[in-house]
């Protein structure tokens, strides 16, 4: 086995864990009332101020303290892992491509870890304030940088998938047989 293979095997395990835990401990403590709100993070289509209003007010101070605690960490530390794990495989998948197209191609990876990072900082910022601090500028940004951040993370599956497929050889250059 190759130690390309080899590295993105690792580093595709740490990755999954890393996730898991983070939606595992998040999801199960952070699905706040009735409605069973789920955490910002994982809104795709955003959110606004008084749904950010009514998550806050729902929070304990041990969700608050594990939000911007132990999860801030977790992650941080997964976009950076799945920036790079998206990187790693376009990188691998485009051998054949000119260097600075593929450079140019890392930009989508490399965006998703940015949205990503930023919206954890606005997030923070929004659990630390509470209900009563909140402020709509803030929300709405946080919130752009979440729906950002799931297109940015599209964009590189669908960047991933349309390499694939044109390393098979089914697209341009026809069938490989």
């Amino acid at each position: 086995m190759k130690p390309y293979t080899k590295a993105l095997i690792a580093l595709t395990l740490v990755t999954v864990v890393t996730y898991g835990v983070l939606v595992g401990v998040g999801a199960s403590n952070l699905t706040l009332g009735e409605d069973n709100l789920k955490p910002f993070d994982l809104r795709f289509s955003g959110y606004t101020l008084a749904e950010a209003q009514t998550y806050l007010a729902l929070m304990t101070a041990e969700q608050s303290a594990l939000y911007i605690g132990f999860l801030r960490y977790v992650d941080t530390a997964f976009p950076m892992l799945m920036g790079l794990w998206m990187g790693w495989c376009l990188w691998g998948l485009t051998r054949a491509v000119h260097p600075w197209s593929r450079i140019i191609l890392l930009v989508v990876p490399a965006s998703f870890t940015v949205m990503d990072l930023c919206e954890n900082a606005l997030v923070s910022d929004m659990v630390m304030r509470g209900t009563t601090g909140l402020e709509a500028g803030l929300v709405t940004l946080a919130s752009s940088y979440t729906i950002t951040k799931y297109v940015m993370l599209s964009v590189a599956f669908g960047l991933l998938l349309a390499m694939m497929i044109y390393k098979t050889g089914f697209v341009g250059r026809g069938r490989k047989g």
